[in-house]
C-alpha cells in the first residue's frame, strides 16, 4: 500500500509542476494566488508531501488548474475548455 501512495504522490507533484511551468509561473506566484508560502508547494512538487485539502481548494478557486487532472490525471490540465 505504501508503494501506491508514493507513486500517487510523485505523479501529483510532477503534474503540479507541469501546470505551473506551462503558465510560466514561479512558486512565489502560485503561493500569492493561494495566499500561501512557496515552501509547501516546493515540497509537493519535490514529492516530499501532499497538498492539504485547504491548498487543493485554494488551487481550485484561485487558478485555472483542473483539480481532477491534478489528483487523478483525468481530463484537461486547465478548467477552461480548449478553443475549437
Amino acid at each position: 500500500m505504501a508503494r501506491k501512495k508514493e507513486s500517487f504522490k510523485a505523479g501529483l507533484g510532477k503534474r503540479l509542476k507541469t501546470w505551473r511551468n506551462s503558465r510560466k509561473l514561479r512558486l512565489g506566484d502560485v503561493s500569492k494566488m493561494i495566499a500561501g508560502t512557496p515552501g509547501p508547494l516546493s515540497e509537493i512538487e519535490n514529492d516530499k508531501g501532499l497538498p492539504s485539502i485547504d491548498t487543493i481548494g485554494k488551487l481550485h478557486k484561485n487558478t485555472d488548474l483542473n483539480i481532477m487532472w491534478l489528483i487523478f490525471e483525468e481530463g484537461n490540465m486547465s478548467k477552461k475548455k480548449p478553443r475549437s
